[in-house]
């Protein structure tokens, strides 16, 4: 997978980081890390990383968590993810 990231757009990319930094709090499974951050993992600027962001979360792939800059994977997310590693 690591040699096609090469290949994946901006939006596949953060989806993919929500997904690989993960943590589970209460049953629940987040991402904590931050837009500025996540910049930096998928090398695009912040106000990319929070439009794509809001697309995510406007076609419900993504939920925003109850404390600001906290994302949750839908299960929609979890359908193409799974595409996505079933090839």
């Amino acid at each position: 997978m690591e040699n096609l990231y090469f290949f994946i757009n901006e939006r596949m990319k953060v989806l993919l980081e929500l997904e690989k930094h993960q943590i589970e709090i209460a049953g629940v499974k987040i991402c904590p890390i931050n837009q500025q951050e996540i910049s930096g993992l998928v090398k695009c600027s912040k106000v990319k990383v929070n439009q794509i962001i809001k697309e995510l979360i406007e076609h419900g792939y993504v939920e925003a968590y109850h404390t600001r800059g906290r994302y949750v994977l839908t299960e929609k997310a979890y359908r193409v993810l799974k595409t996505i590693y079933s090839k």
